[in-house]
């Protein structure tokens, strides 16, 4: 059995529309995702989290969303699902920390976004035959 390393993360995506006028309670409708790649050796992985809010009613008025990248080097044997479930346990609170203070200094109330249960059977393979020179795929 293997483990998963985490070396660190880049954020590559950040957009927040903050347009709501005085006090107001937020009804929030969020959306996420998350995709793992992995290097043609099956040594290093990259790790995408992406997390998309926004105000049910004026989605015009709040929508906040954010996209990560966690990367990861693999020690020894592991499943892809364990993989992938193990790299969303390492990046996830770092995502909701990095969520929380933008949203704080913003001046909006800390939210916290809902971690996701990872089981098998919402962890999607592709077995795709991509391969690229050193590079990250699917």
């Amino acid at each position: 059995m293997g483990e998963l390393i985490f070396q660190g993360m880049q954020v590559e995506e950040i957009d927040l529309t903050n347009k709501l006028q005085g006090e107001q309670q937020l009804n929030i409708e969020q959306r996420s995702s998350f995709n793992v790649k992995y290097t043609n050796d099956n040594k290093h992985c990259a790790a995408t989290l992406t997390i998309d809010m926004m105000h049910k009613e004026k989605p015009m008025d709040f929508n906040f969303k954010v996209e990560v990248v966690g990367f990861m080097d693999i020690d020894g044997m592991m499943d892809r699902k364990e993989i992938h479930k193990s790299a969303y346990n390492e990046l996830y609170p770092h995502v909701r920390a990095l969520v929380m203070t933008l949203l704080v200094n913003a001046g909006l109330p800390p939210i916290n976004i809902p971690k996701v249960k990872m089981d098998d059977s919402n962890i999607k393979i592709g077995g795709n035959g991509e391969e690229n020179a050193g590079g990250l795929y699917s």
